[in-house]
C-alpha cells in the first residue's frame, strides 16, 4: 500500500480538500469534496433505511461543539489524557506523525 500515492489520489479527485486552503490552510482539517459528499450521503441513507425504517429506531443529530462547562464537569479539563501509540516505521517522517491516539 502506497500511502503517499493514495493521499495524492484523494486530493486530486477532490474526495477531500484541505480546509481554508485559499487562506493558507490549517493542518489536519479537511472538507469533503463532491465524491465524498455523495459517498457520505449514500452511507447515511443506507444506515437510515436499516436502523430508522427497518428497526424503528429514532434518529437525532447532536452538535459537534462541547461547552467548556461540560468538559470541566466531565474531568476532561483537569486530568484527561489520550493513550498514545508509536508507529515504529512511519511512511514519511516529514508529513506523518510517529505518534497516534490509541483509539
Amino acid at each position: 500500500f502506497n500511502r503517499k500515492a493514495f493521499d495524492d489520489l484523494i486530493l486530486r479527485k477532490m474526495f477531500i480538500v484541505p480546509s481554508f486552503e485559499i487562506h493558507g490552510g490549517v493542518k489536519g482539517l479537511y472538507d469533503l469534496g463532491p465524491p465524498a459528499c455523495t459517498l457520505k450521503a449514500a452511507m447515511i441513507d443506507l444506515w437510515r433505511k436499516h436502523f430508522v425504517l427497518n428497526e424503528s429506531m429514532l434518529e437525532m443529530e447532536c452538535t459537534s461543539l462541547t461547552p467548556y462547562a461540560v468538559l470541566k464537569a466531565s474531568g476532561h479539563v483537569d486530568k484527561f489524557t489520550d493513550l498514545m501509540v508509536e508507529d515504529p516505521d512511519p511512511i514519511d517522517t516529514e508529513t506523518s506523525s510517529k505518534y497516534f491516539r490509541a483509539d
